[in-house]
């Protein structure tokens, strides 16, 4: 009965901090975009294409390619192979055109028009906020692995130990990237409608 209880507690304890983890992650996204996001509400500028915009797609695909060019070597060049590629080519693809879709319909409601700033938005803030939300969870999950690892060592996590001081540092360079990533928010909407009625948002 004991063992049955303490389950349930553990089950419920996890799930709690499970839901405080996607609430922060939810925030933090959030915050990094936290000027642009309230630039968007309230201009509510319709969406516009531009011919930069679709550099900044080419440049999202290229990236997106390389990642999947990495997926398949020499070795894994059968039918079987090829054809999870270029499942895995479609795929990315799709994800890529819509996170493009709803990164342009952004700064155009933001009222960003200047080639450069559509540019950061589309391709650095708004991918790096998505990379941020899934990398920063794993990256400290995998300190708290290395750092219990030591104090309790299991051959799975063994790499974990070895790697502890870079996995650090990788958490550091992340945490690091969040700032910088509001402050090139900020930046993006220099000379637009709404940058004054911004700066008292800098401060947090």
């Amino acid at each position: 009965m004991n063992e049955n209880v303490i389950a349930i507690v553990g089950t419920g304890v996890g799930l709690v901090l499970l839901a405080l983890l996607i609430a922060a992650i939810v925030w933090l996204a959030w915050w990094m975009l936290e000027p642009i996001n309230r630039a968007a509400g309230s201009l509510q500028a319709p969406t516009r294409f531009m011919l930069i915009d679709f550099v900044s797609l080419m440049v999202l695909l290229q990236i997106g390619l390389a990642i999947c060019g990495q997926a398949l070597s020499a070795n894994d060049a059968g039918d079987l192979a090829a054809r999870m590629y270029w499942v895995l080519i479609a795929v990315v693809a799709l994800l890529v055109v819509v996170l493009w879709s709803a990164s342009v319909s952004v700064v155009s409601r933001a009222g960003i028009l200047r080639p450069l700033r559509r540019v950061l938005v589309t391709v650095v803030l708004v991918p790096g906020t998505l990379a941020t939300m899934i990398g920063l969870p794993t990256l400290l999950g995998l300190v708290a692995l290395g750092i219990a690892g030591r104090y309790r060592p299991e051959p799975e996590i063994d790499w974990m130990q070895k790697q502890l001081l870079w996995l650090a540092l990788g958490t550091l360079g992340v945490v690091a990237g969040v700032f910088i990533m509001r402050r090139l928010s900020f930046w993006s909407l220099s000379g637009s409608t709404h940058a004054a009625s911004l700066d008292s948002a800098k401060a947090i």
